[in-house]
């Protein structure tokens, strides 16, 4: 049985030990590292940043430190566009990635597809089809339905339906959202949907706090 090349994760403050775990790791197992952490990414910053040592970086190849300077800017998708053909070039070789670092939105860049996009933030509503349009689409795929036909073509008016409603704001009949909706949709209009779900958590995370509602 073929056994898949797994991503290792190491996570923590300052001074936890997480450069000293990340080389055991990868000399233990032939992977190489990942550094995830916003202040590691900058040129000539090594004392304030904790950055592994030269002797430390012999040791096992690192990724991703001194890839920028500390006067140009280096967001969270500048990481992702840097870091994910890094890991998929490691596991075509079936090396394994050690991602390490103590910034969490980096690390999350990487683990979900969240809000990095240009256009994450872009307001949907001004998009979104007429009232009209959304009920039209609704009857069209329920009246598919009750003829009870199981084409490509039924399935494929009914996920449209969803999606027009999705867009529109009209989640009233619309108990799951695919995931893969999720970078159209603004927080506000998914927070509204979590509140029909599950109120209690969604009272206890702020409306714009994408990320959160979107776990």
């Amino acid at each position: 049985m073929l056994r898949k090349v797994p991503l290792i994760v190491i996570l923590g403050s300052t001074g936890t030990g997480k450069t000293k775990l990340s080389l055991e790791l990868a000399e233990r197992f032939g992977g190489e590292i990942i550094s995830a952490d916003s202040m590691q990414v900058y040129a000539n910053l090594d004392i304030a940043t904790a950055k592994a040592t030269k002797e430390e970086q012999s040791r096992a190849k690192h990724h991703l430190l001194d890839v920028a300077t500390p006067a140009e800017p280096f967001t969270v998708v500048d990481f992702r566009n840097k870091a994910l053909p890094i890991i998929e070039n490691l596991l075509s070789q079936s090396k394994c990635p050690i991602v390490v670092g103590g910034t969490n939105y980096y690390i999350e860049s990487l683990l979900w597809d969240i809000l990095v996009s240009p256009t994450a933030g872009e307001d949907v509503s001004s998009k979104s089809p007429s009232p009209q349009k959304v009920a039209a689409a609704a009857n069209d795929a329920s009246a598919l339905k009750d003829n009870g036909s199981t084409s490509t073509s039924v399935a494929a008016a009914a996920t449209n339906a969803e999606t027009v409603a999705l867009k529109s704001g009209n989640l009233q009949n619309t108990p799951f959202i695919d995931p893969a909706e999720y970078s159209i949709l603004s927080s506000v209009l998914l927070h509204n949907h979590l509140k029909m779900i599950d109120p209690e958590t969604a009272n206890r995370i702020h409306p714009n706090n994408k990320r959160k509602i979107m776990r």
